[in-house]
């Protein structure tokens, strides 16, 4: 029997897309939990993955786009606070980028960590990760994420 639904849930499909690019991009939302409760409340979970997978890659583009913009040097005040905060990674950030430009894209399989994982995405777009690959490593490597919360959830109910 399926639960209450909570207030993410209640947005479906196009609410679990919307978190999930929030949270493929630096604003910390909970996308794992929301996919949970939409499968324990009867979504699909083969659907709810690839939506949920599809929105965080989308979401990760966009900081792929702003690390090429800022490497650039562009991106005004929005590049300027890129730089700080790469600059107060200071060695975690070096050896993100140091891990990227030795095993090249494959690296980014590592893009869905929490918190760290942000930092590889980034660092993609510095170091000038081809496009393609980028998307094909990202979306493997969070697409496995997703399917291990999906699956957990269903041999949880």
């Amino acid at each position: 029997m399926p639960a209450e639904p909570s207030t993410l849930s209640t947005w479906g499909l196009p609410g679990m897309f919307f978190v999930a690019m929030l949270a493929g991009s630096v604003v910390p939302v909970p996308s794992e939990a929301m996919l949970a409760a939409l499968i324990y409340n009867g979504t699909p979970p083969v659907m709810a993955t690839v939506v949920a997978t599809v929105g965080n890659v989308l979401g990760a583009i966009t900081l792929y786009i702003l690390g090429q913009w800022v490497s650039r040097g562009g991106g005004g005040a929005l590049g300027r606070w890129v730089a700080r905060r790469r600059e107060k990674e200071g060695p975690r950030m070096a050896r993100v980028e140091a891990n990227l430009r030795t095993w090249g894209a494959p690296a980014l399989l590592m893009a869905w960590l929490p918190i760290l994982g942000d930092a590889f995405v980034l660092a993609g777009g510095f170091v000038g990760v081809r496009p393609f690959p980028f998307v094909v490593f990202v979306t493997l490597g969070k697409g496995l994420r997703y399917a291990f919360v999906a699956l957990s959830t269903t041999a949880a109910m």
